[in-house]
This record gives C-alpha cells, structure tokens and sequence, in this order.
C-alpha cells in the first residue's frame, strides 16, 4: 500500500479565515492563502477542495476566488479596528471587530473566548448592544464609559450587535483572536 503524506491539520476556523481571506483579497493563489493564513500549502488544497465542492470557491488559472453563494455565506469582511480599552481586557494589545445582529447567537461568551484563544490570542471580551448601550452577555458588571464611548465611536454598533476584542500580547495575535471569535457566529452552508 502506498503512503499518501501526512494528514492535512486544520479546523473549521481555518475553512473559515480561507473565506474571510477570499472576501476581504479577492482572488488569490494557493500559495499566497498558504502565506497569509500561516497553513500548509496541502491543508490549503484540501480547504479548497472542500469549499470548491459546497460551491463557495471556484478556480482558475489566475486563483482561487469566491462564488456568488460564497460571498452570500461569508457575508462581507469582519473590519478590525485597534482599541484601548482599560479593565475590558487582560493583554496589552486589543482589537476590536463588530458582527452585526449577532447577540441571540450569545450565550455567556465563553465560546468565543475559547475560538479567540484557540487562534492565539489571550482572550477575547464578548459585549452586546441593548438600549443602546454595551453591555456584558450576562450584566455582572458595567461597561467603564471611556471603554464604552471608543468602542461606539469606532464600530458605532446598532441593537442586537455584537463586539468582540481579541486580546493578546501583540496586534496580529488579538486581531486573529477577535476576528475567530467573530468568525464562531457566522453559519455556513
């Protein structure tokens, strides 16, 4: 019998941050996703393979781009924004990105904590928008106001929306965190 290789090693915020990646790049090589998601080049190729068959990426000689129910499913680009929010968090770099109607999706937080922290981050802070306010999942505590005031300002969420802040020691790692996080609310096809 004879050998194949190793196994492809990735999880489904791998499949997830391939098509955030397409969204937000537009076409790419293999090679380029490869570089820009930090994944083996194979267990690219069987990312691809796998969305190419539920329909949500097609190919040609010039890249890999989304399809129509590709773009639909992804549902446009997470934009992560650098935030200083004092006593939200636990790391010395935080960035923050806004799901839009996303808050029935939220049970306590801790599975997005946990999706942040599985990408490399330290942590991730999950707040809701109810009253026009920020607010943790279950209320144990208030929002500090200067915390708050950046957040609405920057992300200027709307009822029903969801921040998340990826935090860790270094941008790059807290914007991978927050945007997994995010990424855990979205449903695929």
């Amino acid at each position: 019998m004879a050998s194949r290789g190793p196994l492809p090693r990735f999880a489904d915020l791998h499949v997830k941050k391939v098509l955030e990646l397409l969204s937000r790049d537009g076409r790419m090589s293999r090679k380029e996703i490869s570089v820009r998601t930090g994944l083996g080049e194979g267990s690219v190729r069987t990312i691809l393979r796998k969305l190419k068959q539920r329909g949500l990426v097609s190919s040609t000689r010039a890249g890999h781009f989304l399809t129509e129910k590709g773009r639909s499913a992804v549902g446009g680009s997470l934009d992560a924004v650098e935030v200083s929010v004092p006593g939200l968090t636990v790391g010395r770099a935080n960035v923050a990105v806004l799901v839009r109607g996303a808050s029935h999706l939220i049970k306590k937080g801790i599975e997005q904590r946990d999706e942040a922290i599985k990408a490399g981050a330290g942590g991730a802070t999950v707040l809701v928008c109810r009253g026009g306010r920020l607010e943790f999942p279950e209320p144990f505590m208030r929002v500090k106001r200067a915390a708050e005031e950046e957040l609405m300002e920057k992300l200027k969420p709307r009822e029903s929306d969801v921040v998340i802040i990826g935090t860790a020691d270094n941008l790059r790692a807290a914007e991978e965190g927050a945007r997994a996080a995010a990424r855990s609310l979205r449903r695929l096809p």
